[in-house]
């Protein structure tokens, strides 16, 4: 793994964490979409750029538990909801 690639944090029951490093030095708004396990779109959030470290919470009590992949700026990454 690169310093620079997207990866998921520790998080409380039915919130995804995420790690952009790289939209910690950006401006302005980026499309986050999260797709379930047949890579179907379940959620589409914007993402204001310049978090420091580029970390940000989402809240996806609404999402059934299970695989996901998150797309933000063309990187992709694997991840598991607990509910």
């Amino acid at each position: 793994m690169n310093v620079t690639d997207m990866q998921q944090l520790p998080a409380s029951k039915g919130a995804l964490r995420i790690q952009v490093p790289s939209l910690a030095y950006q401006r302005g708004t980026v499309q986050c979409t999260i797709y379930d396990a047949q890579q179907s779109p379940v959620r589409m959030i914007p993402l204001e750029a310049g978090h420091v470290r580029g970390v940000y919470t989402l809240q996806l009590a609404t999402l059934p538990a299970g695989k996901y992949t998150v797309q933000v700026k063309g990187q992709l990454l694997s991840v598991k909801l607990e509910q």
